[in-house]
């Protein structure tokens, strides 16, 4: 700090009621002697403009004049170097002081505490326009206004100009220590280009509120709030803009803890601002999510209309190949396969009766395609209302040819034989039944696993030979009930590959012993001598089909 700064150039003379600016009445040496000798001779009764205390005029060794306080004198903050410790903040507190002694800054002050009297709450006798200090212990402030509403302690400080962040800061802490409300009232500011200030009035004060008095309302006091809002964009950003608004002291809240007021709490509100983006956002989400199931939705029944469109073509013009609609459809999802079987409802109306019933030959490409397409949901299990099953319909139709094609594919399908289609089955002539025998359509109702049907077509004699060893009666070959020598030389001679097979049963049925007690010629032991010294290749594949039908026996690994 410099030796020859003057801490104290204001003084205000309580005699003339005058306030002498020490740069200016020393600002010759002639000016201060002039000075000094009117001090001298009693005509001044200098008071600091911060403090209200006493001063004293002097005389440095270099001839400059400048005011002191008197020896031993309370707390001023002008003498406080913790606020002003740089000369440039020391002259900032000067001018503030000068400012004090302004035209305006005694207009403001002046209305501010006018209008008080006239605000519902307000303590009258409590308020004082610059001219009480508050003192609590060793320290006191004048505020340019205070008063009391209702329970609470006010003061307004009016700034005209720059304030230095420790004069600031030492205003607040004071006022917040002993329980004030501090009102800054700021008249020329300009809120989007905010000075040093702006910013530290606003930085110091969470909620980011300016205030000036608006006299535009001359009835009572109204404030001229600034304030910084937060809002949401249509494209649900977060965004902050400053708003203005007229209020009054029963609008103003206050922070208790700080001892702050504020009319609009930033903070709180971006809080708000910031929960109503996240609701706002999962909205969207849930929003966008939706309008995309019901675009999927739509694309997905758009879809399936074309393809059942394509199939009505198809069908109505007799075509032969379904073949590209079936990939159509294995190409579709899920939530697809759905829609189209809930368009098609051929579980509800079951109409597989109805197709059969009146098919000609050039309809089976179409039943077909249905009953091999498994991605198609049908009932093929529905009976007519006179109690027609699938199966009897079928066999009924005689315009159409190869019915076993069909029947195997409504077997593939989960078709359940019933006792009606057996007996109806039995009634057929051996033109009708195309050959078959009950046995055969008896073995695919008992296959657990439908895909194995085709292969009770291909091992139908072989799965005849172990059903006959099974049920004790020979089934599916002409051969009289006692033959069965005969029926088990046949056996292996035409069935090498899956003798073992065929073995495995007659032993494990109980048809072994009688075979070898009628074997009087030893003809069967014979063949299966020579059997096993050839050893034909087993065709395994026979091997799933077999552990389906008669699970009781195993497989070959159980054989000797």
């Amino acid at each position: 700090m410099s030796r020859h700064r003057r801490l104290i150039k204001l003084a205000f003379d309580q005699l003339s009621r005058e306030t002498f600016d020490v740069d200016k009445v020393c600002d010759t040496p002639k000016n201060s002697f002039e000075f000094r000798r009117r001090y001298s001779r009693k005509e001044f009764s200098l008071l600091c403009c911060e403090c209200d205390q006493e001063l004293k005029f002097s005389n440095s060794k270099h001839d400059r004049g400048y005011f002191k306080h008197q020896q031993g004198h309370a707390y001023c903050t002008l003498t406080d170097k913790k606020i002003s410790p740089s000369l440039e903040e020391h002259e900032k507190f000067i001018e503030i002081l000068r400012w004090k002694e302004s035209d305006r800054h005694k207009e403001l002050k002046n209305k501010i505490g006018n209008l008080l009297y006239k605000v519902e709450g307000i303590d009258k006798s409590s308020i004082t326009i610059d001219n009480k200090f508050i003192v609590r212990g060793n320290e006191k402030r004048r505020p340019d206004v205070y008063c009391k509403y209702y329970d609470k302690e006010f003061v307004f400080e009016i700034q005209l100009s720059d304030l230095s962040l420790g004069y600031i800061q030492s205003r607040y802490e004071f006022y917040k220590k002993h329980g004030i409300y501090l009102i800054w009232i700021l008249d020329n500011f300009d809120i989007h280009n905010q000075g040093t200030l702006e910013k530290d009035i606003k930085y110091l004060t969470k909620y980011e509120n300016f205030f000036k008095l608006d006299e535009s309302i001359g009835e009572t006091l109204y404030l001229e709030c600034e304030y910084k809002d937060v809002y949401l964009t249509e494209k649900n950003e977060i965004r902050t803009k400053w708003q203005k608004k007229s209020i009054s002291l029963s609008q103003i809240r206050f922070d208790n803890e700080d001892y702050q007021i504020y009319y609009s709490k930033f903070n709180d509100n971006k809080i708000q601002a910031e929960i109503q983006q996240s609701k706002r956002s999962e909205e969207i989400k849930e929003t966008e999510e939706r309008r995309i199931v019901e675009q999927r939705l739509y694309y997905s029944e758009m879809k399936a209309d074309n393809i059942i469109k394509e199939i009505k073509w198809l069908r109505e013009r007799k075509e032969q190949d379904f073949s590209y609609i079936s990939i159509q459809i294995s190409e579709l999802d899920e939530e697809e396969l759905q829609i189209l079987n809930s368009r098609l409802q051929f579980i509800k109306k079951s109409p597989v009766i109805y197709w059969l019933t009146t098919a000609t030959q050039t309809d089976t490409a179409f039943i077909e395609f249905v009953l091999t397409c498994d991605e198609i949901d049908i009932n093929v299990n529905a009976s007519s209302k006179d109690g027609k099953t699938a199966f009897q319909a079928l066999y009924e139709n005689k315009r159409i040819r190869r019915h076993d094609i069909i029947a195997k594919l409504l077997f593939k399908r989960g078709y359940i034989l019933i006792e009606t289609d057996k007996i109806f089955f039995s009634k057929l002539s051996s033109i009708e039944r195309e050959g078959f025998d009950n046995i055969v359509f008896d073995l695919c109702n008992r296959l657990t696993d439908r895909t194995l049907v085709d292969a009770v077509f291909v091992y139908e004699k072989q799965l005849c030979s172990i059903e006959s060893a099974k049920q004790k009666e020979i089934i599916g070959f002409n051969y009289k009930q006692n033959e069965w020598l005969a029926f088990a030389n046949n056996a292996i001679q035409n069935y090498p590959k899956h003798w073992e097979y065929i073995e495995l049963a007659f032993k494990k049925f109980g048809l072994w012993d009688t075979l070898a007690i009628s074997d009087k010629k030893r003809t069967f032991a014979n063949k299966v001598k020579s059997f096993y010294l050839s050893r034909p290749k087993q065709d395994f594949d026979f091997d799933r089909v077999f552990r389906n039908l008669y699970p009781e026996l195993g497989g070959l690994e159980n054989t000797l």
